[in-house]
């Protein structure tokens, strides 16, 4: 990002921890400091690069099987499969009581 840690320590250069800290909010997902959150370097998460290797070794390992006249086996590479996010399920309490708040933080009584 072009930010020396050590202006920090200088004096007069305007870097705060504060700053600091957004900073590092603002690293993406594939940064050393993601994946050292997550466990280490292992867990950085695939590139377009990465996927398109392992398609590439998988239809190689694939050719070579065919060629001998053996029937296709797994996959040598798996892709790792895609997380989704839980649906957010919003109750008709919750609804109600935003509404409440929302009323009673502009000063209205009616909702």
């Amino acid at each position: 990002m072009g930010v020396d840690l050590y202006d920090l320590w200088r004096p007069n250069s305007g870097l705060t921890p504060r700053k600091v800290l957004w900073l590092v909010g603002q690293l993406p997902q594939s940064s050393a400091f993601a994946a050292s959150c997550r466990g280490g370097a292992e867990f950085r998460p695939w590139t377009v690069e990465t996927y398109l290797l392992a398609a590439i070794a998988n239809l190689l390992q694939a050719a070579n099987r065919q060629r001998a006249g053996k029937r296709s086996a797994k996959p040598v590479v798996e892709p790792p499969k895609p997380k989704r996010k839980p649906k957010r399920v919003v109750t008709v309490s919750e609804i109600i009581r935003r509404r409440e708040q929302r009323a009673s933080n502009s000063g209205n009584t009616h909702p």
